[in-house]
């Protein structure tokens, strides 16, 4: 059996043995997708299955519905391909999505404040995010020392803020587990050096994805330490988060 490298990340080689994909039986398996070695086309119509799976699951209504996808710039790629999934699985179900960027400059936590107040303003009920399974780790890791006024009550198929619900279709689904879309370079760089470090040594450290799919147990342990700010849904001991105390003292 011949060993090839194959790089999972721009910088980082892995040996994996030529071996089929288990879905096809094509020799190009390169993907490892919940513990399955696949070829691109197989992994592809595997996220699909996800997605599609995931909305299912969530509730949400897209038939004749108008959904906003938010999400910070540097989640541009991701979205794009997420929106496709999207118009893919409810293709006749004539409903609008609409976009929204914000900028992904500063603190990861500053980002994602952003994100939510950004979000409920809007007029639609139903909001569309990106974020994925590594992300949500490294934000552990960040938020870990102190979780307050962070926003880990968003991870997970289904959350609530105000009112508003908010989906995450790839919260089971890590970066490497999509490189089988070309669009996709791989890498995940915020405007947040310490998150950057975090999210780079996940990927360095561990290339199997398992520690992806392991740490979801941890994060309501957490968040059940505390209650989530009624306006913008962060992790808080008050009614209010700090941030939003202070600007609801000023709009006074």
């Amino acid at each position: 059996m011949k060993l090839q490298q194959k790089s999972i990340f721009p910088g980082v080689k892995v040996s994996l043995a030529k071996v089929k994909c288990v879905s096809c039986g094509s020799d190009r398996a390169e993907i490892l997708i919940s513990g399955k070695l696949l070829c691109p086309k197989c992994s592809r119509q595997e996220i699909l299955h996800r997605v599609r799976r995931n909305l299912g699951r969530s509730g949400i209504n897209l038939r004749g519905s108008r959904v906003i996808l938010t999400y910070p710039e540097f989640y541009r790629n991701e979205a794009n391909l997420l929106k496709s999934f999207i118009e893919k699985v409810c293709s006749n179900c004539n409903f609008t999505i609409k976009e929204i960027e914000i900028s992904g400059d500063g603190q990861v936590n500053k980002v994602m404040r952003d994100l939510v107040l950004t979000s409920i303003r809007e007029s639609e009920n139903q909001v569309i995010l990106p974020f994925t399974a590594d992300f949500f780790a490294a934000y552990l890791i960040y938020s870990s020392g102190s979780p307050e006024g962070s926003y880990l009550s968003l991870y997970g198929l289904r959350s609530k803020v105000s009112d508003k619900v908010f989906i995450s279709p790839l919260y089971d689904t890590p970066l490497t587990e999509l490189r089988g879309f070309s669009e996709l370079t791989g890498e995940l760089k915020t405007g947040d050096e310490l998150f950057n470090g975090i999210i780079e040594w996940l990927h360095s450290e561990f290339k199997d994805n398992e520690v992806f799919h392991t740490f979801p147990p941890s994060i309501p342990v957490i968040v059940s330490r505390f209650a989530t700010c009624k306006r913008c849904g962060a992790l808080t001991k008050s009614e209010y988060c700090r941030a939003c105390s202070v600007e609801l003292a000023l709009e006074k």
